[in-house]
């Protein structure tokens, strides 16, 4: 008896199970992949959603191909490939194995989800001594062309300018002073904390690096300012209504660093404060501070949990990404439709800009 299409999703498809499937022997998937193959099947959206519609039939009778992902080390690249572009063809099965055990299904639940996560301690050293191995772990990505963002940048401009300023670049040199004379602010202010964690600031130093916090909270406030307008409010109007709201979302964005989303790549991928605010800000149920974006589905994890599900989902597809960008520079890489990537039971969309900047990032509707 062969397998249905139908079967197989309800058997290990429909909640994500692991699968070792045997194929009957001589046929092509058993001289493609061998006698049996361990996987995992995926799914479009769509195909997922007429495969629910299908198994409320008492007769099962599709076959076809089911796309998969391959989970184990021997096959070679193109079969990988083909796994996950045309996939396996159900009449080829003649025996599927899996756990029996039931998990939660995820993609019909809307519960909120929750990762697990283990906090290690850590213990900062005194007197900023830190900063020596954060400059150095910073030159070697600089060294070997690792693409990083621009906070990390300025730091490493600030960290050379400290450690070897004799070895700054013309280059280096024309990012941190323009026209050779007035400094990045940017960067001057990471120079000078370097400098006051180090407790080898001057007072003339303390007082342009308050004004240079000052001018920082002011670039926070005019961002979030800007985004909550956008949501039909503002910084006044909200410090007014919910005056501890204010306070919580100013904390987030005056303390917030670009989130990197591609590791030990040349074409660094990230989340600035405007990616930031854009998706939280419509996405992230913790955010909202009205109903004005409420038409817009909220993630279905945690507040702290979001960027690891955005890391994550990039991270399957951060080869593609990089092969993109090296082809065109100045195009946008998007995933949407039947291109929404899958995980933990939800489909994302989303849209990588030129610079690596993640502008869109949110979760299908069902």
């Amino acid at each position: 008896m062969k397998y249905t299409l139908e079967e197989i999703y309800l058997l290990v498809g429909k909640t994500d199970k692991t699968a070792l499937i045997h194929f009957e022997y001589d046929s092509p998937s058993f001289n493609e992949y061998g006698k049996f193959i361990v996987v995992v099947f995926t799914y479009t959206q769509k195909e997922r959603s007429n495969l629910d519609e299908l198994v409320k039939t008492e007769k099962f009778e599709s076959s076809g191909y089911i796309k998969a992902k391959y989970l184990g080390l021997d096959l070679a690249e193109e079969k990988i490939e083909k796994l996950k572009t045309q996939g396996i063809n159900s009449e080829d099965i003649r025996l599927i194995e899996y756990f029996i055990h039931e998990r939660p299904n995820t993609f019909h639940s809307k519960e909120k989800r929750e990762i697990k996560t283990l906090k290690i301690p850590m213990e900062s050293k005194t007197k900023g001594r830190d900063f020596d191995w954060m400059y150095g772990f910073t030159k070697r990505l600089v060294k070997g062309n690792i693409g990083i963002t621009p906070y990390e940048r300025n730091f490493y401009l600030a960290g050379k300018l400290y450690y070897e300023p004799d070895n700054l670049t013309e280059e280096e040199v024309n990012e941190i002073y323009f026209e050779g004379m007035t400094m990045n602010e940017e960067i001057e202010y990471q120079f000078l904390f370097i400098k006051l964690m180090r407790e080898e600031i001057d007072d003339e130093e303390k007082k342009q690096l308050g004004l240079l916090l000052s001018k920082k909270h002011k670039r926070s406030w005019d961002i979030l300012d800007k985004y909550l307008q956008q949501a039909g409010s503002s910084m006044v109007k909200l410090a007014k209504s919910n005056f501890d709201k204010a306070v919580e979302l100013f904390a987030k964005v005056d303390g917030f660093r670009d989130k990197k989303l591609s590791h030990n790549k040349s074409k660094i991928i990230y989340i600035d404060i405007d990616g930031y605010l854009h998706i939280y800000m419509r996405h992230v149920e913790e955010m909202k501070i009205n109903q004005h974006f409420e038409h817009k589905d909220n993630f279905q994890w945690r507040e702290e949990d979001v960027f690891t599900v955005i890391e994550k989902v990039i991270e399957q597809v951060d080869d593609e990404i990089q092969d993109y960008f090296q082809k065109n520079p100045r195009g946008r890489y998007s995933r949407y439709g039947d291109q929404s990537l899958y995980f933990e039971g939800d489909y994302y969309t989303f849209h990588v800009e030129n610079d690596g900047t993640v502008s869109t990032f949110h979760k299908n509707k069902k």
